[in-house]
């Protein structure tokens, strides 16, 4: 068999240190661990040199800064769930993250672990996309917010280049009062990874959509919004028809692939049942 090289380990602790370890050839941030560690373990990553970063002060902490909620990098996922913050202004992405894996994985992994492993299946990257989240990315030379939508380029992959590294996520408050809707399907109620996922953000007023956003997981190569289809129900009447005409709307929308987890098939019908179900759901709650 052969042997794997060694692994060095260093704790840094500021945002100097890192850039100095990241301009190093193998390295790699480690935080939670719950990705990287289980990767390493696999062969599907190698790396020469792990950056813990998690006594890095700038990276933790959730504020409210210029109309926007900030979320340090290495912020745990479990101290994001249960921040005031977050639950008044993005109260979707705590609902979803109660879900995400288990109480020992949320009291390790932070949010941004999740985003930058860039998995179609990220659970946590729908209600960021509803939420318009930005990415801050941060490097040698600049750093600057990149939208969501733009920092996934494919399944595994984000527009991150050598020696750069996520500081924070932000996103626009200004959604108080919309209705959530989030729903996954897999394997098991639990401890799952999604065959699929949607989720909604949904303003209604006077029995019409005044505002929909809709995303996706595990029906695409990334995490997606669905703009067009949001464009098509803004002003629409939900009435009792409204389910069934969306819900063809969204099977043609999407293209999702077979694997070991699903066919294509089961997946574009869970996709469309889905959101039928969550357009219905409303029609019995006060207009």
């Amino acid at each position: 068999m052969e042997r794997r090289a060694p692994v060095r380990y260093q704790r840094v602790i500021n945002e100097s240190e890192l850039l100095d370890g990241l301009s190093q050839p193998g390295s790699l941030i480690v935080c939670g661990g719950t990705d990287v560690i289980v990767k390493m373990r696999a062969g599907m990553l190698q790396p020469t040199l792990l950056l813990d970063v998690t006594q890095i002060e700038s990276l933790h902490g959730i504020q409210v800064d210029e109309g926007h909620l900030e979320i340090g990098a290495a912020t745990l996922e479990s101290d994001i769930m249960h921040s005031p913050l977050v639950n008044q202004h993005a109260p979707l992405l705590a609902l979803v993250l109660r879900q995400l894996g288990s109480v020992q994985i949320r009291n390790r992994g932070t949010l941004a672990g999740n985003i930058v492993n860039a998995s179609p299946a990220a659970d946590g990257a729908i209600p960021l996309l509803l939420y318009e989240a930005e990415v801050q990315v941060v490097g040698p030379a600049q750093e600057q917010w990149v939208r969501l939508e733009s920092f996934f380029t494919g399944p595994g992959k984000t527009t991150l280049s050598s020696g750069e590294f996520v500081r924070a996520l932000r996103m626009p408050i200004g959604t108080d009062g919309f209705r959530t809707f989030f729903h996954k399907v897999g394997k098991r109620n639990a401890l799952t990874i999604a065959i699929a996922s949607l989720g909604l953000l949904l303003n209604i007023e006077q029995g019409a959509i005044q505002e929909i956003r809709i995303a996706v997981g595990s029906v695409a190569p990334t995490p997606r919004r669905l703009r067009k289809i949001e464009s098509q129900l803004t002003g629409r009447a939900l009435d009792a028809a409204l389910p069934l005409e969306a819900r063809d709307l969204i099977t043609g929308a999407i293209a999702p692939i077979s694997d070991i987890r699903a066919t294509a098939a089961y997946r574009r019908n869970v996709i469309g049942d889905l959101f039928a179900r969550a357009l219905r759901s409303h029609l019995t709650q006060p207009l």
